[in-house]
């Protein structure tokens, strides 16, 4: 069949109890309840002839314990960036709070490394002089209680669009636009008590833009967009690898590799699970998640079930969160939706709000 259905039983593997109520809370912090009203919604079997699911060959990481990671993201209606911690997902932290007692300022984004111990924030916030009027990357524990800014030799850092930091909080990727190319990505180490020169990872690159960087857990990989023509609105993109030290460039999948796939299909924000496949999003068959084997191979669409679903990235235990534009009954907002590796079942966390798409942070 084509409908979903409701299970009477605790979603055990999530662990997670939403208690519905679509109203927004205090301080214009998302509504957190879910249209499936806190209980897992199974995604049908596929009828004959039709793939539902990634084959079981892939062997994706399930979750069977409690709850652990987070996710960061950015609200349109208020343009405050959110922590949701999946252990108490009723109770998202307002992160831009709680930066206002460090510095006065605005904020563009912000991730988090896939150790969960680092933010990296994109900011205005008046944490150094140069960042005033000009976002800056700064460098903040997870518990934000100190903001650094990422001052290097040449200065400070402002990046031109989502970047991200490695576990143990010393290398950051950042999109930069002083390379061969309308956008490049870089790579920087902290070294002692400062920061090292960038070094550019993409000058082998065939592409003309490259973004949205996702570190591998080891530190060792980045994965990213790479666009040959940066003017064509994101057509042709493809997803790119490379080493931190910015050897072994390599396109990993290219936008006519998928069922009907041409020059100009998309594919973006990809991010490494825990496997080692790839997950990114694709438009091959509409907007939907697909998964690149651990190795290479041939893509495999995670499910069918959801339509216009964006922007994935991966928890450490293998879901995956992305941002769903498709709910019924939905008005057309990125919601913020967790589905299970496979995609045999999800839950939503934020609904009837719209975050903006410019990359979601997953981590412990």
């Amino acid at each position: 069949m084509n409908k979903f259905f409701v299970r009477g039983i605790a979603w055990l593997w999530l662990g997670i109890a939403l208690i519905g109520c679509g109203a927004d809370v205090e301080n214009d912090a998302p509504a957190q309840a879910p249209t499936t009203s806190g209980t897992a919604v199974a995604v049908p079997t596929a009828e004959v002839g039709e793939t539902a699911v990634a084959p079981t060959a892939l062997a994706v990481t399930t979750a069977a314990t409690a709850p652990a990671g987070h996710i960061h993201y950015t609200l349109s209606s208020n343009q405050h960036l959110y922590r949701l911690d999946l252990a108490d997902p009723e109770n998202p932290q307002d992160l831009t709070e709680t930066l206002d007692a460090l510095a006065a300022g605005a904020d563009e984004w912000s991730n988090l490394s896939p150790d969960g111990a680092w933010v990296l924030l994109s900011t205005e916030r008046a944490f150094d002089a140069d960042c005033v009027g000009w976002a800056c990357l700064v460098r903040l524990p997870g518990d934000l209680s100190t903001g650094e800014v990422l001052r290097t030799p040449g200065g400070v850092i402002h990046a031109e669009g989502f970047g991200a930091i490695a576990a143990g909080g010393d290398l950051v990727v950042f999109v930069g636009s002083d390379g061969p190319h309308a956008q490049d990505l870089y790579a920087v180490a902290r070294q002692g008590t400062g920061w090292q020169e960038p070094r550019l990872l993409t000058a082998d690159s065939p592409y003309d833009s490259h973004t949205q960087p996702a570190i591998s857990a080891d530190g060792r990989t980045i994965l990213f967009n790479c666009d040959p023509d940066l003017q064509d609105g994101q057509e042709g993109t493809a997803v790119c690898q490379v080493s931190s030290d910015g050897s072994g460039f390599q396109t990993l999948i290219g936008p006519a590799d998928g069922p009907g796939g041409t020059a100009v299909s998309a594919l973006r924000h990809p991010d490494y699970a825990p496997d080692g496949s790839v997950v990114f999003e694709a438009d091959w068959d509409g907007e939907q998640i697909w998964r690149l084997p651990p190795g290479g191979g041939t893509p495999v669409q995670v499910t069918t079930a959801f339509n216009n679903d964006n922007s994935p990235c991966v928890l450490p235990d293998g879901r995956i969160a992305s941002l769903w534009l498709d709910r019924p009954g939905g008005q057309g907002d990125h919601e913020l939706k967790i589905m299970h590796a496979d995609g045999r079942e999800y839950v939503l966390l934020v609904t009837d709000q719209d975050i903006f798409d410019l990359g979601l942070g997953c981590g412990e």
